[in-house]
């Protein structure tokens, strides 16, 4: 352990405390955690080494982390492992497979199968972003988590400047798209298999479907069509809508409410990660 873990140790803090612009404290219990060790084994016979190893796949994680997640990221990290601690335990639930992570109690938790200690070490941390996330919904948090951020800002936040424009040449008129995020997050939230990591990308699916299919329809350059739609939609604002009944429609609807146009999706439309059937029909 001194030669192999508490020889390196300094080193990886500092790279943590790099890639996080805060100082953490890396901690190990070996005297917990060596009695899972089976005779004969690797972690039996060098436990500072796989400790080491433990560490390493921490940083590796937490490094492609940071590069996919940004500021947000970061900052989503830093608030949710609030003890600004990294521990490396054995997992004793059973919940925990080969490894894993989570973050309980303000520390972020490397943790070993209780009967895999030293078993893909590398993998612990792959999935770091669901144990930020779960920490941060288990805080009450109401936005948007972390990786559905860093998908808005990949596709929305980079389409709808000329989306948006494309909408006023078409309607005849400047309008504005409103993505409805928040609204929308919060209400596909408790759906099963909902995947929030790809909610930008699905949301600007549905405008550039409809976009496609008001030119297909030859809104552009009609002028009596365009005020026909700018008549519906006095307040010329075109919004996704996430509900749980549409007035036509199995999976998605076109409705003007309130100087509105909405594309409306019903909530179960598709369970397995945003309702993806973007072939909005105008009625």
């Amino acid at each position: 352990m001194r030669d192999s873990w508490e020889a390196n140790k300094s080193e990886y803090a500092s790279k943590v405390a790099a890639l996080l612009g805060e100082t953490y404290s890396l901690e190990v219990d070996m005297n917990a955690i060596y009695p899972y060790a089976d005779d004969g084994s690797w972690a039996k016979d060098r436990p500072g080494d796989m400790t080491k190893g433990y560490f390493e796949g921490f940083v590796t994680q937490l490094e492609r982390y940071v590069k996919d997640y940004g500021n947000d990221g970061k900052t989503s990290f830093n608030q949710a492992v609030s003890t600004k601690k990294i521990s490396f335990e054995v997992d004793d639930t059973g919940k925990v497979g080969y490894c894993g992570c989570d973050i309980k109690d303000g520390r972020f938790r490397i943790l070993a199968g209780e009967t895999y200690l030293g078993t893909n070490i590398s993998d612990a941390c792959y999935y770091m972003i669901k144990a930020v996330e779960a920490a941060e919904a288990n805080a009450g948090a109401e936005g948007l988590p972390v990786a559905a951020k860093a998908n808005v800002k990949e596709t929305i936040d980079v389409k709808f400047p000329e989306l948006t424009k494309q909408y006023s040449d078409i309607i005849g008129t400047e309008m504005t798209l409103d993505s409805n995020l928040s609204g929308n997050y919060a209400k596909l939230r408790g759906v099963a298999d909902f995947n929030p990591a790809i909610i930008g990308t699905v949301t600007l699916a549905y405008f550039s479907d409809f976009a496609y299919n008001l030119e297909y329809l030859k809104f552009k350059g009609d002028e009596m069509m365009q005020e026909a739609f700018q008549d519906a939609c006095g307040k010329k604002t075109i919004m996704l809508e996430v509900v749980d009944k549409l007035t036509h429609g199995t999976y998605n609807d076109i409705i003007f409410e309130d100087g509105i146009c909405k594309l409306q999706v019903h909530l179960h439309a598709d369970e397995t990660n945003f309702p993806d059937n973007t072939g909005i029909l105008v009625y």
